[in-house]
């Protein structure tokens, strides 16, 4: 069944009195300073940080917008690299809200989906990734028996056969990178451990369509959205769970609109399951670690004390905080589908995320999203740093 999730769709004109009303302030440029002690780490802007220059900031694309608005300008080049450099990581709007009740977060996601309605969005940066969309469902090009290798030998129920009380939705990266197959893996067995009845769509799953919403194809989006709101349907499934968080973000922003769903992150249902006594971490897990917060679980779904509950009740896990933790995190390079046309930038924001979990003493960053996972395996891989990389499930499981 087609549904129109995003219908009436909201457009760019709508936030005319956001953009307007930015007074160029730029307290949306650096960090809550009350709350991280070293001027080292007040930036956190990823784009403008790079760049250094206005346009890469929230308010230099709020004024470009405003310009679009009044037919004052016409998109260029030097317009594109600064709308589609953004990570989307949110830190702007979560300073500028409290202050000044404006969302720069939504003006520039609204101003990719008006470069992608007028054409003038460069679709040449993403032509792999659309095409994979295309022949394979996935943004990486993964074929679907290949984005189930993780499973096998696991017993995991199909959703689609039995009914199951929580669905698993795997989403893109956990099926689509070996290097995450022992992390998803972790995810099926403290879910089983803790006696969840769970299953998942097997072979049926397809991309949530997050990587299309960030670069503003909404209607290509609502194409993934519908299919897997048509496979919920024929499963029964109406309560969700996933350790995906571009998944989480966009089944609970979005497909929401359409269906009624109960959605839970990993970490927080594991934050639960630990709170009910059906999960005891017992078997001591001895690190100095840094958690990491992504930016759709933290800034933009409020997610910030449960992975750290979790962390919390493992036995000899020493817990340090970034200088920019929680509201202030720094995104880690892999937001806003930037990392698929400018990889070097993407491994800039990644090696300053990596500085500073050395700067605060860590052995190892401990985070809740598979692409933030990838993005400082594979910088840390280039630096041939010591550092090392976990899951939240991956540590629980090892802590079971």
């Amino acid at each position: 069944m087609q549904r129109r999730i995003t219908a009436p769709r909201e457009a760019l004109a709508e936030l005319r009195e956001d953009f307007s009303l930015c007074g160029k302030c730029k307290l949306c440029q650096g960090v809550m300073a009350q709350q991280c002690d070293d001027p080292r780490f007040w930036r956190n802007c990823p784009s403008g940080s790079r760049f250094r220059y206005e346009a890469y900031y929230a308010p230099g694309k709020m004024e470009i917008a405003r310009c679009l608005d009044l037919v004052e300008i016409e998109p260029d080049e030097m317009m594109q690299h600064s709308v589609y450099t953004c990570m989307l990581c949110g830190s702007c709007d979560d300073r500028c809200y409290p202050v000044k009740q404006l969302h720069p977060l939504w003006v520039i996601q609204l101003l990719r989906e008006q470069a992608i309605a007028d054409e003038w969005a460069p679709l040449d940066y993403f032509a792999g990734m659309i095409e994979n969309m295309e022949k394979t469902d996935n943004p990486y090009g993964v074929t679907a028996d290949k984005r189930v290798a993780w499973a096998k030998g696991m017993d995991i129920k199909d959703a689609l056969k039995e009914k199951v009380e929580w669905l698993l939705f795997v989403g893109d990266d956990y099926s689509s990178f070996k290097q995450l197959t022992g992390r998803i893996q972790a995810v099926a067995k403290v879910l089983s451990a803790a006696g969840v009845d769970f299953g998942t769509l097997g072979k049926e799953e397809v991309s949530s369509g997050s990587a299309l919403l960030l670069i503003g194809d909404r209607d290509f989006f609502e194409t993934f959205a519908n299919a897997n709101l048509d496979l919920f349907e024929k499963a029964g499934a109406t309560k969700i769970v996933t350790a995906d968080c571009h998944a989480y973000s966009v089944i609970n922003e979005e497909y929401t609109k359409a269906a009624e769903l109960e959605v839970v992150s990993f970490p927080e249902m594991a934050a639960a399951l630990i709170k009910d006594g059906k999960l005891k971490p017992s078997a001591p897990v001895k690190m100095k670690a840094a958690y990491h917060d992504p930016c759709r679980l933290g800034r933009r779904s409020g997610i910030f004390d449960e992975p750290r509950e979790v962390l919390g009740a493992i036995p000899g896990l020493e817990l340090v905080e970034f200088e920019r933790a929680r509201k202030n995190a720094l995104c880690c390079g892999g937001g806003g589908s930037v990392f698929f046309w400018e990889p070097e930038f993407a491994r800039w924001v990644t090696n300053e995320r990596l500085f500073e979990a050395e700067h605060v003493g860590a052995e190892a960053i401990i985070t809740a999203c598979p692409i933030c996972v990838r993005m400082f395996e594979d910088a840390i891989a280039e630096k041939k740093s010591d550092m090392k990389v976990y899951d939240l499930a991956e540590i629980l499981e090892k802590a079971l």
